[in-house]
Formats: structure tokens, sequence, C-alpha cells
């Protein structure tokens, strides 16, 4: 009877042990994010600078074997990495404006059968409304007039945001030459920074440091490894859905659908629901219709498979992956849904070098 007891107390107190735990982890992970939303504003230039360092860094390594000067060799890997990025940026934006052109010359056709749809709809709804009992079209009238008010408000912020975005041009101007200039130094010095922050911990923390780091750089590899699966997945679905309805191009569709994919702040429906609601806006249901059972099936599966992937490519359970991408969102925003994961896998490097207690 008292081995039973004792069991039970033991039992008892290995479970509240596991909770506590829990709870600690669940308030690190949580302080992790509130401390990057605070200092996301105040760092975020030399966060840029190191994801533009590690671009760098290879193509730096190739010109220093050619004996040119380390510094030399950064300056010019910089400029190749700029160019390259700058080329793809007018590239799109030039793609864009022709389009926008293409588009131009065809608004009078669509804005006539957007006329005739809006007037045929005006015509249907007068008629219900007629025959509606008065509490209704009170309740109708009230609901047109919040809507109107709300999107006065939308355009109003959308003309500040405009605003705002000119004015704020010398601004990210400074940020750019902060951002290029840190990312210049972070390379060229990154074996003395290095060995800096090794110096500030014991020989014991230094080997836990390089373990971290190894960890760190490995989750990396595939979280990079996870995007580009869910990138293939949603490229694969889009070129069968757009083939099967019949849609020109569906091939350069597919592939700008599933890099927009990738995007945190859009996602498929930047480019599926426009779309859909402008085909259907100039008499084109079926293929409204379509491309939006196209979208919902396309998120579905994006939403049933992204946590395994994302967990197993990590190495952490999908159900801590879910846990880690809803917790990012909700106090993130959109790029939370990839720096939740990213700090969980910092717990969990953190766990496996010994920094943090591993769960029993």
């Amino acid at each position: 009877m008292k081995n039973d007891i004792d069991g039970y107390k033991h039992y008892i107190l290995k479970t509240i042990a596991t909770l506590l735990r829990i709870i600690v982890y669940s308030l690190v992970f949580l302080a992790i994010i509130f401390g990057l939303k605070l200092t996301m504003n105040y760092l975020s230039p030399f966060i840029v600078a190191i994801l533009i360092s590690l671009l760098i860094k290879p193509i730096s390594k190739i010109f220093i074997s050619m004996k040119i000067s380390k510094g030399i060799s950064v300056a010019i890997s910089m400029i190749l990495v700029y160019g390259v990025l700058f080329s793809l940026l007018i590239l799109g934006l030039s793609r864009g404006i022709s389009e926008l052109i293409y588009l131009a010359h065809k608004l009078p056709l669509y804005s006539n059968a957007i006329y005739e749809f809006i007037n045929n709809l005006s015509k249907e709804a007068q008629n219900i409304y007629i025959q509606l009992p008065s509490e209704v079209t009170t309740y109708a009238i009230e609901t047109a007039k919040n809507l109107l008010d709300k999107l006065g408000i939308l355009l109003t912020n959308t003309a500040k945001y405009a605003v705002n975005t000119l004015y704020g041009l010398p601004k990210l101007g400074i940020i750019f030459i902060i951002t290029s200039v840190a990312a210049f130094f972070i390379t060229k010095d990154s074996d003395k920074i290095q060995d800096f922050i090794y110096r500030q911990f014991t020989p014991s923390w230094q080997s836990k440091i390089v373990s971290f780091k190894n960890n760190l750089l490995n989750s990396l590899a595939g979280f990079i490894k996870a995007q580009l699966i869910l990138l293939s997945i949603t490229f694969i679905e889009s070129l069968i859905g757009l083939s099967i309805i019949g849609v020109r191009y569906a091939l350069i569709i597919s592939i700008i659908v599933s890099l927009v994919d990738i995007l945190p702040v859009l996602g498929t429906g930047t480019v599926y629901v426009p779309w859909a609601i402008v085909a259907i806006i100039i008499g084109k249901y079926r293929l409204g219709i379509s491309l939006l059972i196209l979208y919902i099936i396309i998120v579905v599966i994006r939403y049933m498979i992204e946590p395994k992937v994302v967990g197993q490519q990590l190495g952490i359970h999908p159900l801590i992956s879910l846990i880690s991408i809803y917790v990012g969102a909700k106090v993130m925003g959109p790029i939370g849904v990839i720096l939740g994961p990213t700090i969980a896998v910092v717990i969990k490097a953190t766990q496996n070098v010994g920094i943090l207690p591993k769960f029993k």
C-alpha cells in the first residue's frame, strides 16, 4: 500500500515538474517573441545586414582565394549581390508596369462589363428591397452606411500611407546605407567578431556556443528545405489546377503563385482572389468559381501539411510547429509565421547543447 502511495506521489511530482517546464518554456518563447517585436524597429537594419552577409561571404571567399585583399573581395561581392537583387527588382517592376499598360488598354472592355454587372445587380437589389420588411431594410441601410464609412476610412488610410511612404524615402535611403555598411563590416570582420564573442565565455561555454551555432545552421538549412517543399507543392497544385481549368500560361502563373506563397504577408490569395473576382464581374463565372475552388484546395492542403513538413525539417514535433506558427502569427503578424518556428528551433538548440534542460 505504501509503495502504491509513493508511486502515486512520484507520478504526481513528475507530472507537476513536466508542466512547470512546459510553462517555463512557453514563457521563454513568448518573452523572445515580445522581445523581438519591441527591438525589431531598432535592430532590423542589422538583422538584414547579417542576412546579406550570409549571401556575400561565400562569394567573397572565391575572390580572397585569388589573393585579392579581404576588404576589396567583400566590396566586389556586395556589388555583385546588390546587382543581382536590383536586377531582379527592376525586372519585376518592368514586368508589372508592362502588365499595367496592357490592363489599361483592356480597361474600357472591363469597365463596360463591370458597369453592366453593377447595373444589373442594383436592379435586382431594388426589386428585393421593395419586397423586404421595414426592419430588414432599415438594418440593410445601416449596414451599407457602416460599409461606406469603413471604405472611406480605408481610402483615407491608404492615402496617408502613400504620403508617409513618399516622406519616408529619405529615411529608407539612410537605412539602406546603414544596412550596407553594417553588412560590409560584418562580412569583412566576421572572424574578429566571432573571436570577440567566444572570448567572453569560458572554454566549456565556448564549445556549447559552437554546438549551438551548428544546430542553428542545420535548422536554417532545414527551414529553407521545408519552404522549398511547400513551394514545390503549391507549384504542382497550381499547375495541375490551372491546366485543368484551361488557363493560358499556366506554367508561368504557377511559378509566380508559388513564389508569392513564400511571402508571409501575401500568399496565394493575393493572386487567385482578385483574379477570381474580376473573372466573375466580367461574366466568366466558370473561371472565377474554378479559381476560388483551386485557391481553397491549395490553402487547405498547405494548412494540413505545413506543420508536419516544417516540424520534420526543423526536428520539432508537428504540434509544436503548429503552436509556434499560430502564436508567432498572433503576436507578430504575418512575419511571425517564420519567426515562431525559428524561436522554437532556438529553444530546442539550447536544449541540445545543454544550456536549457531537455524534457524527460
